[in-house]
């Protein structure tokens, strides 16, 4: 069986991110967004067998869903606000297949006809796949757990939550 083949340290990779059917509870209410956007990864030394996997850039954005009341339509936007270091490393059973998983702090923006809000993540949204190759070409990226979004000068008060997010990965 063949060994998958780590990425050289250093390497930065441009990639187009697409959502379709992202499940977000906004104001207690659930709706499906697609998204759209860009997100840039570059390699990092790892240890043993694995190489480190940072997103140096993300940036989502949908338009929600508009039933006509004054709290619907508007953007979405997911974007990166700070990250921290991932795995790319091979899979224990299948050593031709790869492990990755990307980490970062998330904030949200939604903007509605007549306010915007903006929010940041209780904790860091965890993407992670199981791929042939690195760069991504294709592959999806599932979010690990629900990420909850509050409002950065009332923490206590969760106006969002991505309950599932599968993002699909492509080099631009």
């Amino acid at each position: 069986m063949s060994r998958a083949v780590l990425p050289s340290v250093g390497v930065e990779v441009e990639l187009s991110c697409r959502v379709s059917g992202a499940a977000v509870t906004l104001r207690s209410r659930p709706v499906l967004v697609d998204l759209v956007g860009e997100c840039r990864v570059r390699v990092e030394e790892g240890s043993g067998d694995s190489v480190g996997t940072r997103l140096v850039g993300l940036r989502l954005t949908g338009d929600l869903p508009d039933a006509g009341g004054p709290e619907d339509g508007g953007t979405i936007t997911l974007e990166l606000e700070d990250s921290a270091a991932g795995v790319l490393r091979p899979l224990p059973d299948a050593p031709s297949r790869f492990a990755n998983e990307l980490v970062g702090a998330f904030t949200l923006t939604v903007v509605q006809p007549d306010s915007t809000v903006g929010a940041v993540g209780r904790h860091p949204v965890r993407l992670s796949a199981a791929r042939t190759a690195f760069p991504p070409e294709g592959d999806e990226y599932a979010l690990a757990e629900p990420v909850e979004f509050a409002l950065p000068d009332v923490p206590d008060v969760t106006i969002a939550t991505v309950e599932e997010l599968v993002v699909r990965l492509r080099v631009t």
